[in-house]
């Protein structure tokens, strides 16, 4: 029987690397291929431009002293956070930033492969319940993430984004489509990684067509929410105060 990838069923599959079972020996390589996957296909540097045209908004608004806050949300290996300080120290922007992660196994590889960036707090929390007050952050993240929640969760993540973000958010995902499923299928055969080659063709399963981004983005009630395709395959997401 023939898949309909561009139907609207994309949370009827899961991936491995949400399984709470999911061992180190399993999540360690893999989230070490997502981090190159980041940055080959130019996850990371989707966020440096937004953070880039972030700064001057921050500058103008920032409170003497204060660090730039950001939250990056469903953080996995904690590949963009270290990207972001990175970033903060070319530019000589003093960043705080915390990287929230559900996987237990996920968080501990998170704190332990970002111990060497003092910038970095890594915590275990549900992206569906954030544990923190409205505005807490200048700025959030979220790369490659919003599939993973089913789609009911989806729309409540980017209001609660834009309710802890004080100057806006910044989400980018992967675009249901049968050129995304090949595209990515053939991209995990670079990798030995069971659960990059298999995770891969799911998440564009359980990601959104074009269309729902477009329907997500009207239905979401946020101001100056605005959507695009970029390179990859992928939709971002974005607001701007």
């Amino acid at each position: 029987m023939r898949t309909n990838l561009a139907g609207p069923a994309p949370g009827a599959v899961h991936e491995l690397m949400d399984d709470p079972a999911s061992t180190e020996e399993m999540l360690r390589p893999n989230l070490e291929d997502l981090g190159r996957i980041n940055r080959l296909t130019g996850a990371v540097r989707l966020v440096c431009a937004y953070l880039d045209r972030l700064l001057p908004l921050w500058r103008r608004s920032r409170t003497l002293g204060a660090p730039l806050a950001l939250l990056d949300v469903a953080t996995g290996g904690a590949d963009i956070p270290r990207a972001a300080v990175r970033w903060a120290a070319r530019r000589g922007v003093p960043v705080r930033v915390v990287a929230i992660e559900r996987h237990p196994v996920t968080a501990r590889l998170a704190a332990e492969t970002s111990a060497a960036f003092p910038e970095i707090a890594v915590v275990r929390a549900d992206a569906r319940a954030l544990p923190f007050r409205d505005g807490a952050f200048d700025a959030c993240l979220c790369s490659i993430s919003l599939h993973h929640l089913e789609p009911a969760d989806r729309p409540a993540l980017l209001r609660r984004l834009d309710r802890l973000g004080r100057l806006g958010f910044f989400a980018v995902d992967l675009v249901r489509s049968p050129a995304a499923h090949a595209g990515v299928w053939l991209l995990t055969r670079c990798f030995r990684n069971h659960l990059i080659r298999t995770d891969g063709p799911r998440s564009v399963r359980r990601a959104y067509s074009w269309a729902e981004y477009r329907a997500l983005v009207a239905g979401a009630g946020i101001p100056n929410l605005t959507v695009r395709r970029v390179p990859g395959f992928r939709a971002a997401l974005e607001r701007l105060e």
